[in-house]
């Protein structure tokens, strides 16, 4: 193999790698709770969800852009995107969160429903000690039916 073919093939995998690596860092993982039961079917726009027991993912892109993966026997079968970001009612510095006992230390799930407007709420807390993204509170707010 002469020095032109073995440049050409190097700068190609670089640029494969340049090109790919961008993509691949942008959506990461915050956290995945197991065997999560749902009691009502939740539905989104398409996509129903069936009551019963799931994996939930919850993934971030970007510095704004929380989604929900929904997931039975390791196959992905919902992305619920749009959640929010909520504040914690101290909304003081780092150092008076970290302080506050309604932070949990670890990652922490809690599933509502307000049966008047027929939706439920799928808030997602990182906690005080999470390595990634410390100090996130995630709302996804879903139209269910019983």
């Amino acid at each position: 193999m002469n020095f032109k073919t073995a440049l050409k093939i190097s700068l190609g995998i670089l640029l494969l790698i340049f090109i790919s690596s961008p993509s691949i860092a942008q959506i990461q993982e915050l956290c995945e709770f197991k065997g999560v039961k749902i009691p009502w079917t939740l539905k989104y726009e398409d996509t129903v969800v069936k009551k019963g027991t799931y994996d939930l993912t919850f993934l971030r892109h970007g510095p704004t852009m929380y989604y929900l993966r929904v997931k039975k026997k390791g196959k992905t079968i919902a992305l619920f995107p749009h959640g929010e970001k909520v504040d914690y009612q101290d909304g003081g510095d780092l150092f008076s969160k970290m302080g506050n006992p309604d932070i949990p230390d670890n990652a922490k799930l809690e599933i509502k429903r307000n049966p008047a407007l027929k939706i439920t709420y799928i808030i997602f807390e990182t906690g005080k000690h999470s390595k990634i993204y410390p100090l996130h509170r995630i709302r996804f707010i879903v139209k269910y039916e019983d």
